[in-house]
């Protein structure tokens, strides 16, 4: 009889973490054709796709507002949000609205200074980034200006920036008013060791209010389906979603 040996890897099979069930994704490039992300309708309706397959319920796009990079306006991101909303109606994750990722330069600060409305991604809450290897005044200049406009600010992937790499950076910014938002990818090591290591420390000291995937295309989407968060980062995680639940369909 010949008998064939078992598969270690039966044994062994990681069990399925369901980390973005029922979430809406606010940190996104789904819109096409606007900035570095999705490029096509086609290719938008394959994230959602994705999105449906990851658990996620609803999507708030979010794409760069960026003036010498991608002068996108709310007329710009309006006109893309309601050529792709048609066509994603059959799919079963909602296209719940859409906002903006800002790049805080002198240009964002000229918008606070002239009180021009901002693209929110629920309630005051204001989606916003600095550059990489930027330093830190700019952005205590803008949480400042925000809050006296009543906005409150979401600064994205805080993990990235270089600038950013103690819990006390984080903590000086949420003492100015910002609130911190993690991308999912970081966890997977897709923007570096650094970043990794970062982002797994602070989610476990509970420094994150808000998680997104940033997603660009559908193959970072893919990429987010194999990721795997031990027990402590577990549990961080439900809390982060939890709280982000509350302020997102508040």
């Amino acid at each position: 009889i010949n008998i064939k040996p078992m598969s270690f890897s039966f044994f062994f099979k990681k069990k399925k973490q369901n980390l973005f069930h029922n979430m809406v994704d606010f940190h996104n490039h789904i819109l096409p054709g606007i900035d570095d992300g999705s490029k096509s309708i086609a290719q938008s309706l394959k994230m959602l796709d994705i999105y449906q397959d990851l658990g996620v319920e609803a999507v708030i796009a979010s794409p760069h507002i960026y003036k010498d990079l991608y002068p996108n306006t709310p007329e710009s991101i309006s006109k893309s949000f309601e050529t792709l909303s048609p066509k994603a109606i059959q799919k079963n994750v909602e296209m719940k609205g859409y906002a903006a990722e800002y790049l805080v330069d002198e240009f964002f600060l000229e918008h606070l200074k002239n009180n021009t409305p901002l693209l929110c991604c629920f309630d005051r809450h204001v989606l916003i980034e600095i550059p990489f290897i930027g330093r830190l005044k700019i952005l205590e200049e803008a949480l400042f200006a925000m809050q006296n406009a009543g906005y409150t600010a979401i600064l994205a992937h805080p993990e990235r920036y270089a600038a950013i790499h103690k819990t006390t950076d984080l903590e000086n910014l949420k003492i100015r008013g910002a609130k911190m938002q993690l991308n999912a990818l970081s966890l997977k090591g897709y923007y570096g060791p650094e970043a990794r290591k970062k982002a797994s420390e602070w989610l476990v000291k509970d420094q994150y209010e808000f998680v997104g995937t940033d997603a660009h295309n559908e193959q970072q989407l893919l990429k987010l389906k194999s990721l795997q968060l031990n027990k402590k980062q577990r549990a961080a995680w439900r809390k982060v979603c939890e709280r982000q639940a509350e302020q997102v369909n508040a």
